[in-house]
């Protein structure tokens, strides 16, 4: 019988009631550095990759490797690896893409840090990037040359909240034998279908609803069956040995063993129980995200409200198109200038004050003054950075806590 997907999320693909012999019911945290061998000759084989034993937890763990066969259910990958957080993943993913001399496609519109590392930190090993109107074809396919090495972006755009035509871009990438790489942290699969749409590669913060709470730290990388790999220059020995598998056996024995950026057995323990309960979480918070969009909307203080599911949301067409009817927790509202953003948001007494997002907990940050505090104005214009607007991470709260909390901050302003 097949299950669906909350299912197989609490219980794994396992016909057995437990794979552990004392029947756990959870798996156990592998907290642990190293792991005995019987003979000489099976520490050779693991070694050298020819058998699944564990040797050192920073190239492989029970734990760690329990989440991956999890979210390769979650997503319909053909591979999944974990990493220590969502910046990790990205590090990861184009440092086994790209050698010096090669380029990159992406937007302007990126989290803080992602957009760091693509103009400031792989621009130091001649990596360069291309910033795109992903919204125009022709602009994206007059940037593509023969050093193009993947097209990136997210879905949505944090904090912008844009919606891609993500067809088409995927259609250009399928002709131009291109990677796509898409980070999904907001919606995860359970929203938006990676696999459905021609994405090469899948990028997670499980910090976020993976996480079940914000109670750890983590990554993911989602490989998918490709054979754009072959036009890779770094990747071409791996592709004649390996084919379809090339990407994953360069990131996986190569760049991610020498940076050495893996999840702790603990955090990967704490990310499985966030993924038991990530399909109830996700309805609540949506279902409460969509109310405090609509009452925002309709409120004198707010100038602009941007939700995925909101009918005057700019891009809901795509949305309802790409998400399933889902519009994941982040609400972007736009008030007088940043001086109200301060004034509502000291005034809040349940929303905290916090970075994060698809947390429990309600939570409200002013991007240009934190994320995006030391880009240049034009930099920040570029990148549809406002000084008035604040990002809104809906959470597991009552909806009527959330509005009267926000409403009475408003009035305030």
């Amino acid at each position: 019988m097949k299950r669906h997907i909350t299912s197989l999320l609490i219980h794994g693909n396992k016909e057995e009631k437990s794979a552990e012999s004392n029947r756990s019911l959870k798996i156990p945290i592998y907290e642990t550095a190293s792991f005995d061998f019987e003979t000489s000759e099976d520490m050779e084989k693991a070694f050298r990759g020819e058998s699944n034993a564990f040797s050192y937890s920073r190239i492989s763990n029970p734990t760690v490797n329990e989440l991956q066969n999890r979210l390769q259910l979650f997503s319909g990958s053909a591979h999944s690896l974990c990493v220590s957080s969502g910046m990790a993943a990205i590090s990861n993913v184009f440092l086994t893409l790209c050698s010096a001399g090669d380029n990159i496609i992406t937007s302007r519109y990126l989290f803080g840090n992602t957009y760091s590392l693509f103009a400031n930190t792989l621009s130091s090993f001649e990596i360069e990037t291309r910033f795109t109107d992903l919204d125009n074809l022709s602009e994206i396919a007059s940037h593509i040359d023969s050093n193009t090495r993947a097209i990136f972006l997210e879905v949505p755009t944090n904090p912008q909240l844009i919606i891609f035509d993500i067809e088409k871009i995927a259609a250009l990438a399928q002709e131009k034998q291109i990677p796509l790489v898409i980070d999904n942290s907001i919606l995860t699969p359970y929203a938006f279908h990676a696999n459905e749409f021609c994405v090469d590669i899948e990028i997670f913060s499980n910090t976020k609803f993976i996480s079940g709470g914000a109670t750890s730290i983590g990554g993911a990388i989602q490989i998918y069956k490709s054979n754009k790999w072959q036009f890779i220059p770094k990747l071409k020995k791996e592709y004649d040995a390996f084919g379809q598998q090339a990407f994953f056996k360069r990131l996986y024995k190569e760049i991610y063993r020498n940076i050495g950026a893996c999840l702790s057995p603990s955090s990967a323990w704490l990310q499985l129980l966030g993924l038991e309960t990530i399909g109830v979480r996700i309805d609540r918070i949506e279902k409460n995200a969509l109310t405090v969009a609509q009452f925002l909307e309709n409120h004198p203080k707010v100038k602009q409200v941007s939700y995925l599911s909101l009918p005057s949301y700019k891009y809901f067409d795509r949305a309802q198109k790409y998400t399933n009817g889902h519009g994941g927790c982040l609400i972007n509202l736009t008030l007088k200038d940043k001086k109200a953003c301060f004034t509502m948001m000291d005034k809040l007494k349940m929303v905290r004050r916090g970075t994060n997002f698809c947390d429990n907990k309600s939570m409200i940050i002013h991007p240009a003054s934190t994320i995006y505090w030391d880009y240049s104005a034009n930099d920040k214009e570029l990148m549809l950075i406002n000084e008035g607007t604040l990002r809104l991470s809906v959470g597991l709260e009552h909806q009527d806590d959330i509005i009267e909390d926000l409403s009475r901050a408003l009035q305030s302003i």
